[in-house]
């Protein structure tokens, strides 16, 4: 179990990392002029928020909140001037056997639990204030990104120059290419700047709570004191290992987003189904429970073998009318 743990938070800093990089490599070139090497490029982000982890959990909350406003205004900017760009019929397509190559990475946005154990600490152990943080924030993603899938595919054409197929094309080889998307189907560049803005604040926002937790869990788990010194340690070993994941895979922001719904299923499937089976006093001792337990076991292993078999290439058959 530490194992998944610590796999599945390395993999989620290591998709952030490589995500950011796009966005500071861009913000170099607009202050300097200069193109700045890919090496370079997720070292900005390291360095900055690597001080605020140093620092702890409410400097970390504060610049939070900071982003968290930038993410919203973006938001609401775009989902203000897009609907009247919507085509419904866009909407209405239905590939089903597509969607299951987007099983892994749907899986994968349920590992924001791990935030758990850092906000219960952060809350003093409050029972109520704490169920309360988590169905709250959990509800408020939901909504949007029900609202964002909406605009998002509703204007984005499914294949063609500009489209879903080409950023799923371009995604492959290591690039973000939605906002450039945007903006040449939108044709008003002042919208790529606003998707860019909204895409930057929701990599650094997730970044931000993922990377505290993992300073949290190796201190934790490796007895590390809350010394200067160990700080800078745990900040060390946050960091580091996925960097050197991001320098080694050109791809890094889907394959470590692909890689961590494995170490999701195993954490919060797969084991909560296990451990149920030890529990005595349970419905979960009837007919009907031990089914359904043996169901989520086996829909565990599935998104497991899928995931695989996703890393190894054999599900690009299902796409393959769109990838021709």
């Amino acid at each position: 179990s530490w194992v998944c743990y610590l796999f599945l938070m390395y993999s989620l800093t290591a998709a952030y990392i490589a995500g950011s990089s796009m966005f500071f490599s861009k913000a170099i070139f607009f202050i300097t002029g200069k193109i700045v090497s890919n090496w370079i490029a997720p070292l900005p982000l390291l360095v900055l928020f690597a001080i605020f982890i140093y620092l702890g959990s409410r400097a970390a909350d504060y610049l939070n909140r900071v982003l968290m406003f930038g993410l919203i205004a973006a938001f609401f900017i775009l989902a203000f001037f897009m609907p009247s760009h919507v085509d419904l019929n866009l909407i209405s397509h239905i590939d089903f056997k597509a969607s299951f190559l987007a099983i892994p990475v749907i899986i994968t946005s349920f590992g924001y639990h791990i935030i758990i154990p850092t906000l219960t600490t952060y809350m003093n152990h409050d029972k109520k204030k704490l169920v309360l943080a988590i169905i709250i924030g959990s509800i408020i993603p939901f909504l949007f990104y029900v609202l964002w899938e909406f605009l998002a595919l509703g204007v984005v054409p499914i294949s063609g120059d500009n489209s879903i197929t080409s950023a799923y094309i371009n995604g492959e080889s290591g690039a973000t290419p939605l906002m450039y998307i945007l903006k040449e189907i939108l044709k008003k560049p002042w919208i790529s700047n606003v998707a860019s803005m909204f895409s930057f604040c929701a990599i650094i926002t997730s970044f931000i709570g993922v990377s505290l937790s993992l300073a949290d869990f190796l201190r934790d788990g490796l007895n590390i004191k809350k010394t200067h010194g160990g700080r800078l340690l745990a900040c060390i070993l946050t960091f580091l290992p996925p960097l050197f994941f991001v320098y080694y895979f050109q791809r890094g922001f889907i394959l470590a987003l692909q890689y961590a719904a494995i170490f999701v299923v195993i954490i919060l499937c797969l084991f909560p189904a296990l451990m149920t089976f030890k529990l005595k006093k349970t419905i979960y001792k009837s007919f009907w429970g031990r089914v359904l337990l043996i169901t989520v076991i086996i829909i565990s292993f599935g998104i497991i073998i899928m995931d695989i078999a996703e890393q190894s290439g054999l599900l690009k058959k299902l796409i393959s009318d769109y990838i021709k």
